[in-house]
Parts: structure tokens; C-alpha cells; sequence
């Protein structure tokens, strides 16, 4: 039995077409189901966590990116498996997932080809994509193997998953292991320029010299001292055979 999660914003008349031809896909494919929608004053977990209370094994974000992070924020260590259908273009996590938009990504979903995919932790904060912090003067103990240390100005970003990056190219989710990216600033003949490194670590621990902001996933955490963890296989994904990352 599927549920379909609609975002609130699909309501707009200009997403009718769309809408009406991932119906009619889906029933020609045999995978119809019931149908949730979200809106301002509905708590997204609060209306998925009872769906899956009722036994709902598969779970589909219908929308964008944002719409299919509620939906994994939402089912995570409960083993549900989600898909996705994305209506609107420009879709990065889509586009890992080898997710096509629109009713062709009835035909991924109707494949079921399920990945497990990892989250990362810092300080008990879960995120899916990256967090990102000003690692200027931080010190880095990485898998307490090796230690990092950083007098230059720096920022660091530690992703779990993402499309291709310029300077980093894609981050798999499926590896157990969080990529911290340091892009440390440097003078030039020719101006500022960034080295950008990476290294591939389970768990972390960052220290800074003075208490710094960092942002999980659009969370702020304020602190000295931050604690990463990778939680291995946390969630369930429909994946398409083009996507970007090996498992």
C-alpha cells in the first residue's frame, strides 16, 4: 500500500496538468494509493508518523526537494521505504536519486529499486545533506587516527550526500562515511584564491578556538566543541538505475 505526501504548494492551478498525468500513470502502472496534503497549519510528522502508525510500508514525496526532506525527516528508524515525484525542475537531490520529473518518475517508483542511504549526526542534530562552519583556528580529530589543524582562514562543510560539486564532485550516501571538505583561503598573484581538500571519516570531533554557528541542514547550533557521527543505512530510498552516487 503507498500514500502519496502532496505539498501544500501543488495546490496552485498551474500544477493540474501535471498532477492529472502522475494519476493517470500511476493507475495505469497499478500502484494508486491514498493520498495525504500538507498545508501551513499541518505538522508534516505529525501527519506522516500517523500513516505509517496504520502500517503504510512505502511513503511518496510528491513536490520538490523540500517536500522529499519532510517526508525522510519524518520516517527516519522506522524502516519505511519512501519515493519521490518530482513536479517541479531543479531538483539536485532528485537528480542524484536518478529521479526524472514529472510522471516518468512513476515508472522509478513502480521499479522499486530501494537503497539504504545515511544520515549524519553532530552534537545529536541529524542531517541528510551537509552541515557547514567557519573552521578557522579548528582542530579536527578524525576517527581519533589523525588530527587536522587550521590557522588560516577556513570554512568546512561536512556532507553526508550531494549532487556534483565544482571542486568536490558527488558525496555517496551509501558509504558509511561523512566527507569534511576544508576550503582554506590563500593569496595569489592573481587575488584570493581557496584549497579545497576532503577527507572521508566515519566520526569527528571539532574544536574551535571560541564558540562558532554552525548550520545542519538549515538547524544553527551554537557551541565550542561539535561531535559528528555517521548513522549507516538510516533511511530507505526509491533510487532510479541513473543515479549519481555508487552503492
Amino acid at each position: 500500500m503507498y500514500v502519496y505526501v502532496y505539498d501544500d504548494f501543488l495546490q496552485d492551478r498551474r500544477y493540474e496538468r501535471d498532477i492529472g498525468l502522475i494519476e493517470t500513470r500511476l493507475t495505469d502502472l497499478g500502484i494508486t494509493g491514498n493520498v495525504v496534503r500538507l498545508a501551513f497549519f499541518r505538522d508534516a510528522q505529525q501527519v506522516i508518523g500517523q500513516e505509517i502508525r496504520k502500517g503504510i510500508k512505502t511513503i511518496v514525496a510528491v513536490g520538490n526537494d523540500a517536500t522529499l526532506e519532510k517526508v525522510l525527516n519524518a520516517v527516519e528508524e522506522t524502516r519505511t521505504v519512501v519515493g519521490y515525484i518530482p513536479v517541479t525542475p531543479d531538483n539536485p537531490f532528485a537528480e542524484l536519486l536518478g529521479v526524472p520529473q514529472g510522471a516518468t518518475a512513476c515508472d522509478i517508483l513502480s521499479a522499486r529499486l530501494v537503497e539504504d542511504i545515511d544520515m549524519g549526526e553532530v552534537n545529536g542534530h541529524r542531517f541528510l545533506h551537509e552541515a557547514t562552519m567557519d573552521g578557522t583556528g579548528c582542530v579536527v580529530s578524525c576517527d581519533e587516527r589523525f588530527t587536522l589543524s587550521v590557522k588560516r582562514r577556513a570554512q568546512f562543510s561536512y556532507v553526508n550526500l550531494s549532487a556534483e560539486l565544482p571542486d568536490v564532485g558527488v558525496v555517496s550516501p551509501t558509504d558509511g562515511k561523512l566527507t569534511l571538505v576544508t576550503r582554506i583561503a590563500r593569496l595569489s598573484l592573481f587575488g584570493k584564491k581557496q584549497d579545497v581538500g576532503k577527507v572521508h571519516v566515519a566520526n569527528m570531533r571539532v574544536y574551535a578556538p571560541k564558540q562558532v554557528t554552525l548550520q545542519a541542514d538549515g538547524t544553527k547550533i551554537v557551541a565550542q566543541e561539535f561531535s559528528f557521527r555517521t548513522l549507516p543505512g538510516r533511511l530507505r530510498v526509491i533510487t532510479g538505475r541513473e543515479r549519481k552516487f555508487v552503492v
